[in-house]
């Protein structure tokens, strides 16, 4: 595997998960109260939402 595409997606991901909102906060509140896991599926639950969201557009 290119070691330039693991860095890309890295940065990429990195630039997701730093813009500030709602959703990140709260992943963040539960990662801290509860652990990664629960913030795992805040984050995943987020992006299946908008991936249904722009599909019924």
């Amino acid at each position: 595997m290119h070691w330039t595409l693991i860095i890309t997606a890295i940065g990429l991901g990195i630039a997701y998960a730093s813009a500030p909102g709602a959703v990140n906060t709260e992943a963040i509140r539960r990662g801290v109260l509860y652990g990664g896991r629960s913030a795992l599926l805040v984050e995943t639950g987020s992006l299946i939402g908008d991936s249904l969201w722009r599909c019924s557009l």
